[in-house]
């Protein structure tokens, strides 16, 4: 079996039923069909931030199911897992696929929400242009206005500019 080719979840699940260290906290049970956490508080405390970034137990029990484990909890101490290809010689291990819909709407959420941000981010660049070009056209509308001033008072001038001269 290469076990290369599986998924790094299945890889870091069978490490940690593989390490003689762990038994007391995560082991197979008698019959070597389901997995046991024998101790969440210290599997959520001591094992998980080994093996995963996030250590939030709930993350891993999702993980569980998208793999087709089912839970069997058993007390809020201790609970299994059972999944019919997961077993303690792992003959059968490469029969484990990741649920499709859960990843389809994975990507599908992922997409909506990159296209909102970009969406959100676009809008508050237009937002910031508008606000830049009402400052500009109040500036335009203030030189035009003294510009208008001055060139009445040139006007008031030249036609006044016949009497100064006498």
């Amino acid at each position: 079996m290469e076990y290369s080719k599986l998924p790094i979840f299945l890889i870091k699940l069978k490490s940690m039923l593989d390490d003689q260290c762990n038994q007391h906290i995560i082991s197979w049970n008698n019959q070597g069909n389901k997995v046991i956490i024998h101790q969440i508080d210290e599997f959520k405390s001591s094992i998980l931030p080994l093996y995963f970034k996030s250590t939030n137990y709930s993350s891993f029990q999702k993980q569980l199911n998208n793999y087709g484990f089912k839970n069997f909890k058993q007390s809020s101490r201790q609970c299994e897992f059972y999944n019919q290809f997961w077993t303690h010689d792992y003959q059968r291990i490469h029969l484990i696929i990741r649920k499709k819909h859960n990843l389809e709407d994975v990507n599908s959420t992922s997409n909506f929400m990159s296209s909102l941000l970009l969406l959100i981010s676009n809008q508050k660049q237009l937002m910031a242009n508008i606000e830049m070009i009402h400052r500009q056209q109040s500036m335009i509308s203030q030189n035009i206005y003294q510009l208008h001033t001055e060139s009445i008072k040139q006007q008031d001038l030249i036609i006044n500019l016949p009497e100064l001269q006498i």
